[in-house]
């Protein structure tokens, strides 16, 4: 009896090992999933010829991951920055902003970084791929017209016919007196005379800063009396045989009334009507002398008033919207022809600044005209930003040192590659609108003065331009019956420099 239990209970034992061995082992196996393997890259490994700025990139792999979020596991890239990483399904995505021409970049993917629905990790991946060669500038004119490295030579020193055309009221409805927007924040109306006295005192260059949304219709037409009178104005810098800038300005901006922002939504909504403000400019102008200039818009940046972000935005996009807009301006200026299919043209940088990051991602267009000499660059610099407060309106060596380091840059980034610089704006500009002014000491104004004095030494040095933000002559004293110069100590420091 014992026996027959015995060999009972054995070959129960048996039967249940073995159903356990039946039933999990081949099951196992086959719901284990692999590592998730690549099966492309965008740009592929080893590509070459990428372009620069913004470069979306895509990793595609054999089945669905997931992004492991750790600070273990970052994204490098060894020039240039990242968007942080995201996935979808199979895809793993992310931009590269990649400022430098010809230049092999490598983005590493560390292992970890991302799994399967397992928790399986990808292996590591290194990408690689080389951007394209940078588009030169002919350095002679080949088409018989001025080049921008020419024009930029010789508008310095330049100075801002500020607060004039460019300033608006939301006071102000459409389709009244053009003297009445020109005067609005207390300037008087322009006039010969003072193009006149700024060419005598020694300057060749004036910037016209120009609002126009208050003198455009709802289909976007701008009035033919705004348009007339710019151009008297536009003619006045002319006549005395100096260089002008014209521009978009304060349709750009902080304000709630500005309509371009720095923003692919804008963009898209804004495209229309920007491309026909500038088909208008450039058709009213385009039989214009070499001597006329224009700048696709001023200071555009992204948020509105208590959130606009200066310097840099918070979103890299917003820099894919400065190079959507700067392109669409080159293009349509060359589209309306005569005097303007080699007209020298200036596209600007992100708000206008000159931070290594806004100064990378701009990508300059192609231009249509057939060759990129045509083409100068722009930033604005009151620096170093708030010095009249922080030195006590002294100008220091620290602040000196600060200008040679922007002008460093900007050498790297632009002057190397052929392409001349326009400093659009300085001046002593600092927080709660302190500035040195008509009513500030002889002895400030004598900073103010060593402040200028670099910044054209610096341009002198490096082939580019600058243009003084207003205050050299201010109100009544722009006046023929009233003229004087309201710093003539700062004026005479700049064209000291160039004599």
């Amino acid at each position: 009896m014992f026996k027959i239990y015995s060999f009972i209970s054995i070959l129960l034992f048996s039967l249940s090992t073995a159903s356990c061995s039946d039933s999990n082992s081949p099951n196992e196996e086959e719901n284990t999933l692999s590592a998730p393997q690549v099966v492309s890259t965008t740009p592929a490994i080893g590509a070459a010829g990428v372009e620069t700025g913004q470069v979306p990139l895509t990793v595609t792999y054999d089945q669905a991951v997931t992004l492991v979020r750790s600070k273990i596991y970052q994204v490098s890239i060894s020039s240039g920055s990242l968007s942080e990483p995201t996935v979808s399904d199979k895809t793993l995505n992310i931009t590269a902003n990649c400022p430098d021409y010809e230049t092999t970049v490598t983005i590493r993917l560390p292992e970890g970084l991302v799994t399967n629905s397992q928790g399986t990790a990808a292996p590591a991946l290194q990408l690689t791929f080389t951007t394209k060669a940078a588009s030169k500038p002919d350095p002679t004119s080949q088409d018989g017209h001025e080049t921008a490295a020419q024009a930029v030579g010789n508008m310095a020193p330049g100075w801002n016919l500020g607060n004039t055309l460019d300033a608006w009221s939301a006071s102000l409805g459409y389709g009244l007196a053009t003297s009445r927007y020109e005067t609005c924040w207390g300037q008087p109306v322009a006039d010969a005379h003072l193009m006149k006295a700024v060419k005598d005192k020694g300057f060749n260059g004036v910037r016209i800063p120009v609002t126009w949304f208050q003198n455009m219709d709802e289909s976007g037409n701008v009035r033919q009396e705004w348009m007339k009178r710019v151009e008297e104005v536009v003619n006045y810098v002319l006549d005395q045989g100096m260089y002008c800038i014209l521009n978009v300005h304060h349709d750009t901006g902080a304000g709630s009334q500005a309509w371009l922002k720095a923003d692919n939504t804008t963009y898209a909504a804004a495209q229309q009507r920007f491309q026909s403000l500038w088909t208008q400019i450039a058709n009213h102008f385009k039989d214009h002398s070499d001597r006329l200039l224009f700048e696709g818009y001023n200071e555009m940046l992204a948020g509105t008033d208590t959130d606009a972000q200066w310097s840099e935005p918070k979103n890299t996009a917003s820099y894919d919207a400065i190079n959507k807009f700067a392109k669409l301006f080159v293009e349509t200026v060359r589209a309306t022809g005569g005097g303007n299919q080699y007209r020298n043209l200036i596209v600007t940088t992100y708000s206008a600044s000159h931070t290594q990051k806004t100064l990378g991602a701009l990508t300059i267009p192609t231009d249509p005209c057939g060759n990129q000499s045509h083409l100068a660059i722009e930033v604005h610099s009151y620096d170093p930003w708030n010095w009249v407060n922080v030195y006590n309106m002294t100008w220091t060596a620290a602040c000196t040192k600060e200008l040679q380091n922007m002008f460093a840059d900007l050498n790297t980034y632009f002057i190397t590659k052929g392409y001349s610089v326009i400093v659009g704006e300085y001046g002593t500009n600092g927080e709660n609108e302190k500035t040195i002014n008509a009513s500030s000491s002889a002895a400030q104004k004598a900073e103010a003065g060593r402040q200028a004095g670099d910044m054209n030494r610096l341009c002198k040095k490096y082939g580019a331009a600058s243009f003084y933000w207003m205050g050299l002559i201010e109100g009544k004293d722009r006046s023929e019956d009233t003229f004087k110069w309201t710093m003539e100590q700062v004026a005479d420091s700049i064209v000291k420099v160039y004599k």
